[in-house]
């Protein structure tokens, strides 16, 4: 906290799941079915990293594998949801083995809601979606969060091995969407000592592993293993916290119109930090993060750099789009260090649209 910062009352309420980093899948995954009392599992998966599982796990695993859902869409539209418990159900699934990125844990989580299944979580990238008890749900083209903390991960295996065949352009977006966690956290009305140590920690450990995976042809294994304790610690602190305005944004920017969710993240996330700079004492804590460059410009140029999208105009934003999504991203109360109007979120969308920040 800063000098001039009082710490406000709180309470924190921490639930169990367990961590397993370093290992491979085929080291791992077995015993984890069996410590969750798991034997006839649902995989959920995309098509092609359904494959990749085929290669990585070992024969007893896969012999406990009794269906397989491939049909995970971005921002999980509810009929996706329906369709993959149905398939449980067919299937007389005892558990979830979610293998992707944040689309198909939020999936898994959404099934784990209606059917009260248990998850094993294998990310393929830092969404962080694997150890938070909230999921994206879109219904009727408007993304809505739920929380349920009976959906959390039993158990999350971080395999950095996953992470080499993870292309750049990719891995830029999903770590700066796991920092818009963090950086919404610091300043959460929700934040506690904990919250701001993991959230502080998970932005530094993130752009440390970024800064070598995105500029090394081998990214040594410590980078990676940088990569997803960022991811980790900033999805941890997600569930401590409520999310605030730019979330807000990014969730109307994908579930209603149809943006990347964590391109639409990136792009946005130098905007907000912008706007809250003078008004959220705790991003101080991170003024050091890119020396000679404020925070908001730092990470702009920074994702930049290492090959994420310039603008939302890039992204397939209209500029006759924003009255609209403005409007609907505040249609409900929404926490920010200070109050935002709808015009304020118009002119944040429109810096955003022209890439102001991009240097």
């Amino acid at each position: 906290m800063g000098d001039n910062e009082i710490q406000a009352p709180f309470s924190l309420e921490l639930r169990g799941h367990r961590i397993v980093s370093g290992n491979t899948i085929a080291e791992v995954l077995v015993r984890e079915l069996r410590a969750e009392g798991i034997s006839r599992f649902m995989l959920i998966s995309s098509a092609d990293l359904a494959s990749e599982f085929e290669n990585l796990a070992d024969a007893e695993a896969l012999a406990a594998r009794v269906g397989t859902f491939t049909g995970v869409i971005p921002h999980v539209p509810d009929h996706s949801v329906a369709n993959a418990a149905s398939e449980a159900l067919e299937c007389a699934a005892d558990g979830l083995v979610v293998f992707g990125g944040g689309s198909a844990l939020d999936t898994a989580k959404a099934v784990s809601d209606r059917l009260v299944l248990p998850i094993i979580a294998i990310p393929t990238n830092f969404s962080g979606s694997e150890v938070t008890w909230n999921y994206g749900l879109t219904v009727d083209g408007v993304k809505q969060t739920m929380r349920n903390p009976a959906v959390l991960a039993r158990s999350v295996i971080y395999d950095p091995a996953l992470l080499a065949s993870l292309p750049k352009h990719i891995a830029i977006c999903s770590g700066i969407n796991a920092v818009a966690h963090a950086i919404e956290a610091l300043y959460a009305p929700q934040a506690n000592p904990l919250t701001r140590s993991l959230a502080e920690t998970g932005v530094r450990q993130m752009i440390a592993g970024l800064q070598l995976f995105c500029t090394l042809d081998e990214p040594p294994v410590d980078a990676l293993t940088a990569c997803f304790a960022g991811s980790w610690l900033c999805g941890e602190v997600l569930s401590q916290v409520g999310m605030g305005f730019h979330h807000r944004i990014c969730h109307v920017l994908g579930g209603t119109y149809g943006l990347p969710h964590a391109q639409a993240h990136t792009v946005l996330l130098p905007y907000s930090i912008a706007w809250n700079s003078e008004h959220a004492p705790a991003l101080a804590a991170l003024s050091d993060l890119f020396p000679g460059r404020s925070l908001a410009r730092g990470l702009a140029e920074f994702s930049i750099r290492h090959g994420a999208p310039r603008s939302l105009q890039d992204l397939g934003l209209r500029s006759s789009q924003i009255p609209q999504i403005a409007a609907q991203a505040l249609a409900t109360p929404v926490d920010n260090p200070h109050p935002v109007t709808v015009a304020d979120v118009e002119s944040i969308l429109a810096r955003a649209l022209a890439g102001e920040l991009a240097g």
